[in-house]
């Protein structure tokens, strides 16, 4: 299962290689065969919106500036909005001349106002309806310091704001990316990103294999699993961001992979290889004896993402031969293909994430030679393909329920994408490094 917001975590393919040699067969479910697959996208009406410079005094200006740019950028990121270029000479007075603005094509007008008193940053930020020629919604913010860690992450709630404001959907600029880096040594490690690519730092100095990453709900931590280089001893750990200390959650014995968090935070599912096989355990995430949810002849049942109700959970095993998708209702229940499946054909389908607002669920898959991100819903229905360029990889599910993060070498270079899965939109997060096994945290409350 999964965490954060609900997420869930999915193994990645390299994992899956690494127990090929483990894995059998687990109980047979009916396998889904003929399925077609397509590129679909849900084009619609993309509102204008125009976005004007923050006003402040000139002794502020460095500070509006700053808030200028990440509001430009998550409000253009969020995919929802036709960012409508605003001419220099046209300045937001006391009033809102809705007639010209209507002219110009806008139908959303987002203004904000900076003040300082006495030390304290307070950003008012309003939202007109341009066509109603009415203010929609305005409210005023504290900020942080400009120089603060918490500062940008601030502005992102902000932008966030304003886009639940125009849509009634939530945002997701006020998140943040976890993945696994492989150094050119071969080791591995743990980095975060926002989500607008800003602020990349390392969370683990292993130097061992480190995978999976997951966020806690709160965001506050973040599980992985761990590999020493000689491969004699894997663990599953929790690390604190803030404060960087760690404790094993699970160690010992045989590997443990691709931990998860439930959606509350106070449990922990991961794999775990038996000598037997590998089954799907769950224990406390305040201690406590393990137990296995799910029971498979072989055992082969890896990277669980648990649905947004916290009873079910979707997971990768290879019960008609070659690793797909399957959903559990819960311990001991029947477990259901839900990827494609043809018999005598190159099926092979890993690395599911449940969506944390919705029934679908993403997972890569090999189509036509090549591993592509496909959307399904967990009953099995409605399969669509979300990405056909290059290789894409191991998708993870932004907290706004809409966007994906995915690996992929789109371009001729490994990286790290975002995929707006309403307008089919693709921006590059991180590249020209190995990195893989990306996992979205949930809306991030306020920086330490």
């Amino acid at each position: 299962m999964r965490h954060r917001r609900p997420s869930a975590r999915r193994a990645g393919i390299a994992c899956f290689v690494l127990l090929v040699s483990v894995l059998g067969g687990v109980s047979r479910a009916t396998a889904q065969e003929g399925v077609r697959l397509g590129i679909t996208y849900r084009p619609g009406f993309v509102p204008a919106l125009a976005l004007t410079d923050v006003q402040t005094d000139a002794a502020f200006a460095v500070v509006a500036a700053a808030i200028d740019s990440i509001f430009a950028r998550d409000l253009d990121y969020s995919d929802r909005f036709e960012m409508l270029p605003v001419p220099d000479s046209l300045v937001v007075g006391s009033g809102i001349n809705y007639g010209l603005w209507n002219q110009l094509g806008a139908v959303w007008l987002v203004e904000g106002t900076l003040m300082v008193n006495g030390g304290q940053a307070v950003l008012r930020v309003g939202l007109h309806d341009v066509v109603y020629g009415s203010l929609k919604n305005v409210q005023a913010f504290a900020l942080p310091p400009v120089a603060s860690p918490g500062f940008r992450m601030a502005v992102h709630r902000i932008s966030d704001a304003v886009v639940e404001w125009a849509t009634g959907e939530p945002g997701m600029a006020a998140s943040r990316i976890a993945f696994s880096r492989r150094a050119p040594d071969g080791t591995s490690d743990v980095y975060v990103i926002d989500s607008d690519a800003i602020g990349i730092r390392r969370v683990t100095f292993r130097n061992a294999l480190v995978f999976s990453p997951a966020f806690s709900p709160e965001g506050t931590h973040v599980l992985y699993q761990y590999l020493s280089n000689s491969g004699d001893e894997s663990a599953i750990y929790e690390t604190e961001l803030a404060g960087g200390g760690s404790r094993a959650v699970a160690s010992g014995g045989q590997l443990y992979l691709t931990p998860t968090y439930s959606p509350d935070g106070t449990r922990i599912m991961y794999a775990h290889s038996t000598g037997r096989g590998t089954e799907i355990f769950e224990v406390e995430r305040a201690g406590g004896r393990p137990r296995a949810v799910t029971s498979t002849p072989a055992g082969d049942a890896v990277g669980p993402t648990i649905a947004r109700d916290g009873r079910r959970f979707a997971f990768t095993a290879s019960a008609v031969g070659a690793p797909q998708i399957y959903v559990q209702g819960g311990a001991g229940a029947r477990p259901q293909l839900i990827s494609r499946f043809v018999r005598g054909a190159d099926s092979y389908a890993t690395s599911p994430d449940w969506n944390p607002r919705d029934e679908q669920i993403v997972y890569q898959a090999r189509v036509q030679g090549r591993f592509q991100i496909v959307a399904v819903n967990a009953n099995g229905t409605e399969m669509h393909l979300l990405t056909a360029e290059g290789r894409n990889e191991d998708p993870s599910w932004a907290p706004d329920g809409r966007h994906v993060v995915f690996a992929s070498d789109r371009g001729g270079y490994r990286g790290l994408w975002v995929l707006d899965t309403v307008t089919g939109r693709v921006r590059n997060l991180v590249r020209n490094h190995d990195d893989r096994l990306p996992d979205w945290s949930g809306p991030l409350a306020d920086d330490e």
